[in-house]
């Protein structure tokens, strides 16, 4: 059996193909999160009444994934992410105990022997002790882990047209991700540490999007400055009011470290020696990608960066969001193909 599972710091996502026809592909999603509400008998009536499942810890209680935003009318304090930094933390352990929790309701149950799990990690395959962490989770659940990249993912699942070569951009909560393939074979790649959570950071800053809890607390209410961007007249090079200016100012600092990486990536000696001069289309997944106006304003940051000469084309994929899972449950099937070769040789 072949799974995938892709451990964003917005939303975990997994996929498999469904037992009983193999054509139809099974997609799970939940939100990397959690809420933590007083441990009281009014709280928890208020989540028996509303059938929100929920667990007890000390003296709160805990709602996590998908359910965590139903219950942001019981408490203004915002959720907490599963992930910290870009990576598993590591004095969390409701979170830690969490994304146990997660992966197994995710995944299959009791999977034949020998199931392969690609994942990817937060922060990138070099975070370790990330990798560690939810590579030992998806064994104790009887798999086999296999840790790739996101942006190697991405080319799998939307490559086909150029032969799987190309360069690919994944624009993630915490961090991006940029590698270059040629016929589905990565040549170099590397990590940024900028992500859209920093977006929605600097946002709230500078325009005092907060939030008060019950006790007074002053919190960044990114939430609401989610909800703002993903808005349809939203758009980076159309902007009137000052708001919009400012999301403009940012994606563009975030995009010139994309195109700034994108630059040496090509110019690598491994790269080179493989690429040549043949221009490379460019394939760009995430949510940050659905901003209106993306695409053109990734394509200047190529041209003031002297990068627009290698570059053919740049696109976004169809599915943004499930591009990375999707290219995960190829990669298994494709290594499961490679395998099943050395099987019968031996």
């Amino acid at each position: 059996m072949i799974t995938a599972i892709d451990f964003g710091c917005y939303a975990i996502r997994a996929a498999y193909r469904s037992p009983a026809t193999s054509s139809q592909i099974t997609l799970y999603s939940e939100r990397a999160e959690y809420a933590m509400l007083p441990n009281q008998d009014s709280f928890r009536e208020a989540l028996s009444d509303r059938r929100i499942a929920h667990a007890e810890c000390d003296d709160s209680i805990v709602v996590f994934g998908n359910r965590a935003g139903l219950v942001r009318w019981l408490s203004r304090r915002p959720c907490a992410p599963l992930f910290t930094d870009g990576g598993v933390p590591t004095k969390d352990a409701p979170a830690r105990q969490i994304l146990s929790v997660l992966t197994k309701a995710l995944l299959p149950a009791v999977p034949p022997p020998g199931s392969l799990c690609c994942l990817t990690v937060p922060g990138g395959r070099e975070r370790g002790s990330s990798a560690e962490f939810l590579s030992r989770i998806v064994t104790m659940l009887g798999f086999e882990p296999l840790v790739v990249s996101s942006a190697e993912s991405v080319l799998l699942a939307a490559g086909a047209q150029t032969s799987f070569t190309g360069v690919a951009v994944v624009l993630g909560a915490e961090t991006s991700e940029v590698s270059v393939c040629r016929h589905g074979v990565e040549l170099a790649a590397r990590t940024i540490a900028v992500g859209t959570n920093w977006i929605d950071t600097e946002l709230a800053k500078q325009f005092r999007i907060q939030v008060w809890d019950e006790q007074g607390e002053c919190y960044l209410d990114l939430e609401s400055v989610r909800r703002w961007k993903h808005d349809q007249r939203i758009h980076l090079r159309n902007g009137v009011g000052e708001r919009d200016k400012s999301l403009s100012r940012l994606y563009g600092s975030m995009l010139n470290q994309v195109a700034t990486t994108v630059r040496d990536l090509l110019q690598a000696p491994q790269v080179k020696a493989r690429i040549g001069n043949e221009r490379l289309n460019v394939i760009c997944a995430g949510g940050a990608t659905q901003v209106g106006g993306f695409t053109s304003a990734l394509t200047e940051r190529f041209v003031d960066h002297d990068v627009a000469g290698d570059i053919l084309s740049v696109r976004m994929v169809s599915d943004p969001s499930n591009a990375v899972v999707r290219g995960l449950l190829i990669h298994g099937e494709l290594e499961q193909r490679r395998r099943e070769p050395l099987k019968g040789a031996a």
